[in-house]
């Protein structure tokens, strides 16, 4: 269950803007000759639904259809008490408690006459919810729009921004009361780095470690990290407003390494500040990278949010290297070797 706090606010995600998100997937499913896309979402892929409607679902699974014309429906499982506190978070569209919202919209769809539903990441609905849809529309064609979603989704309009920002802005703040040569407790370094992002509003903050520098770059869950040595690394990822981020950092309480991170985050400031969306990224990083002495490009990874996952890979190591295109909105991170010791360093790339 999420924990942190939920509210819609007028003023830093607008009604206008999820109406005019919802336009631009409206003409875009008309041009595809789509009768509606249909989301499927629960507590780990909330993420398009959230990006259309300003509301995180949570916890139970739920569906949510925006037709070629008029206000989406989100349809859930949960109990009518439930629905009404949700109605009082989300700006826009209509709450449906119901045991069976797949039925619920193919009865919806059949009645309309529709064709063809486009789907979000059909490969990955569950087979009882479209089991459930077809019975309730017999010859309803589905039909994956994943692509669609994308093409629309990529255009991150202000609003998105600026709470990418505050998210940031939460992750940054929290990680920079992780100092090194302190408590060897990774409970300590965990627990600050989350107060300040739920003391700051988050819906949600995870924070994970690895704890050890000098043997492995790996991240550790909470009940694993254990105690950090002289260098470790923590990753706060955080949720505001139904928009993630994620930052990591290193620190060492040993000079001659400390030194070397700073020289580090000193070349990774500034290539994130110089990366160029329309060329492959891997190059400017490996030239970045050449900058620092005995140092050596581990990995990669680009993650942003494209559909119901809050971040995902996009470009990185095995995961290929195309030009990613607009970066504001998405992260880097990058993983060095500085002569035996692990560097790893995430950043959200903010609008310059």
């Amino acid at each position: 269950m999420r924990r942190g706090f939920y509210g819609w606010n007028q003023d830093e995600l607008p009604l206008s803007a999820l109406e005019a998100r919802a336009g631009a997937l409206q003409a875009a499913l008309a041009q595809a000759g789509l009768d509606g896309l249909l989301f499927y979402t629960n507590i780990a892929r909330p993420a398009a639904v959230s990006w259309i409607t300003g509301f995180t679902p949570y916890w139970s699974e739920g569906l949510l259809f925006v037709p070629v014309s008029g206000a989406p429906d989100f349809a859930t499982a949960l109990s009518k008490r439930v629905g009404e506190w949700m109605r009082s978070v989300t700006p826009t569209g209509s709450i449906v408690n119901t045991p069976n919202p797949a039925g619920f919209f193919g009865k919806k769809l059949a009645e309309r006459g529709a064709k063809r539903l486009g789907v979000l990441e059909l490969d990955m609905l569950p087979g009882a919810q479209a089991q459930a849809l077809l019975n309730a529309a017999p010859g309803l064609e589905l039909v994956d729009a994943t692509a669609l979603f994308r093409m629309v989704r990529s255009q991150r309009d202000q609003a998105e921004l600026q709470l990418f920002a505050t998210a940031a802005r939460l992750a940054e703040d929290g990680l920079a009361r992780v100092v090194p040569g302190g408590s060897v407790d990774a409970y300590e370094h965990i627990g600050q780095v989350e107060k300040l992002a739920r003391d700051g509003r988050a819906e949600e903050v995870f924070v994970t470690l690895a704890p050890d520098l000098t043997k492995a770059s790996r991240f550790l869950r909470v009940d694993k990290a254990g105690a950090v040595g002289t260098s470790f690394a923590v990753r706060s990822s955080v949720a505001y407003k139904s928009t993630w981020v994620r930052r990591t950092r290193s620190v060492s309480s040993d000079a001659a390494i400390a030194q070397r991170f700073a020289s580090a985050a000193e070349v990774v400031t500034a290539l994130v500040a110089s990366l160029d969306g329309a060329r492959p990224l891997g190059a400017q990083i490996e030239a970045a990278v050449g900058k620092l002495p005995d140092a050596r490009l581990t990995s990669f990874a680009l993650e942003a949010c494209r559909g119901s996952y809050p971040l995902e890979i996009i470009a990185g190591t095995g995961a290929g290297d195309e030009a990613p295109g607009a970066l504001a909105g998405s992260v880097l991170t990058v993983t060095l070797d500085l002569g035996g010791v692990a560097y790893v360093d995430g950043r959200p790339i903010l609008p310059h």
